[in-house]
């Protein structure tokens, strides 16, 4: 569930203002009020902060799988209503009330393994339509010569889609694949409700500040709830994908006066070299600009 520090972070920045933006649309569903927000806030609850301040939900639930850092998450927490609970996802999730809608971010900072396989299908055996899941894991390649015996590995041989070679699962080949395991299991484990209900991704994101990262979220659909979901209109923004083709954040580290010179050129379909910058940099930043903080 991990602990780093992701203040400084552009692309996850970037991400997370995306989804928090998503999740606004499910006004039409349901007042956002209504909704319980659960995560691994850790000792810094960036993710929970923004939730509570953004879209006003109050009933959150911060999991917390490090003994050694429980009393420092407790001294942390910004708001009283967040409750925390100490164990792993598979033994707290089970414990939590589903009886109503609820956002979960399973925000893991490690590649797909059975682990988190089998704590996506704990969490999608349970939301009530009108709920969000997000997932987020590493898809970093790893060593070649050795993609695919890791990744057999990891979520075990039986599961690794037929054609996967070691080509396949370099630069962004993984997060394709990863992608593809969590999408087939949730549409799967949805099938097994035997209840109607669906699973409709809205997000296909790949980032990076450093290591691989990738963002995989959709919202619990069924035949009732489907036209007040449908009036939630996420296509109207760019950054949704209901397929797999992906929205890649990668965004240049810009110093202040670059920010403040280019933003005088934005909103531009037009870019060109700029102050030094390749005109892949002034494209990138252009892109996600507006998702960032202001600069004076």
């Amino acid at each position: 569930m991990g602990v780093l520090d992701y203040a400084d972070r552009q692309s996850k920045h970037i991400l997370r203002r995306i989804f928090v933006e998503v999740l606004r649309r499910l006004q039409t569903i349901d007042a956002l009020s209504n909704y319980s927000y659960i995560g691994f806030g850790a000792y810094q609850f960036i993710d929970f902060d923004l939730v509570h301040r953004s879209l006003g939900i109050e009933r959150m639930t911060s999991i917390e799988s490090d003994d050694a850092l429980i009393e420092r998450c407790r001294f942390n927490s910004p708001y009283r209503g967040i409750d925390i609970l100490e164990g792993t996802a598979a033994t707290v999730l089970p414990t939590l009330d589903w009886s109503g809608r609820c956002i979960v971010w399973l925000d893991y900072t490690q590649r797909l393994r059975t682990e988190e396989m089998a704590d996506v299908q704990n969490v999608a055996l349970r939301l009530q339509p009108g709920s969000v899941l997000a997932i987020t894991l590493n898809c970093h390649p790893g060593a070649d010569n050795k993609r695919r015996g890791d990744l057999e590995s990891a979520v075990g041989a039986e599961n690794v889609p037929i054609g996967i070679s070691e080509a396949k699962l370099g630069d962004w080949g993984l997060a394709k694949t990863q992608r593809e395991l969590t999408t087939a299991l949730l549409h799967r484990t949805f099938a097994d409700r035997g209840d109607g209900t669906g699973w409709q991704q809205l997000l296909n994101i790949y980032y990076r500040d450093g290591a691989r990262m990738q963002m995989t979220a959709g919202v619990v659909d069924d035949p009732q709830l489907h036209p007040a979901i449908q009036a939630c209109r996420f296509e109207d923004m760019t950054e949704v994908s209901f397929d797999a083709e992906p929205v890649v954040i990668e965004v240049p580290g810009l110093t202040v006066r670059e920010r403040q010179a280019l933003g005088k050129k934005l909103p531009t379909r037009s870019f060109k070299e700029f102050a030094g910058l390749p005109a892949s940099a002034v494209e990138a930043h252009a892109r996600f600009y507006r998702w960032l903080d202001a600069v004076g």
